[in-house]
């Protein structure tokens, strides 16, 4: 298996997986006996947390593509220069 589908299939095993957490978590939450203010409460904190952590990885992701994008531009001038002299 190439590395580029392990990677794939690994992201989105972990997307899956994260994805019935959080289902499950809701649904613990809202099935469990507490009042509405409790609830909402609660519900809003999840919010919260799963917005930061989307936002989190998010800037992750812009860091890493960035990155992945100057070295690819340096090796493009690299072969350019390269072939610029023959």
């Amino acid at each position: 298996m190439e590395k580029t589908e392990c990677t794939s299939s690994l992201s989105s095993s972990l997307l899956i997986f994260i994805s019935g957490v959080g289902a499950g978590v809701a649904l613990a939450g809202l099935l469990t006996p507490r009042s509405g203010a409790a609830t909402r409460r609660i519900i809003g904190r999840k919010v919260d947390e799963g917005t930061d952590w989307v936002k989190e990885r998010a800037a992750t992701a812009q860091s890493y593509v960035r990155t992945q994008a100057d070295d690819l531009r340096d090796r493009a001038m690299d072969v350019a220069e390269v072939i610029g002299r023959r």
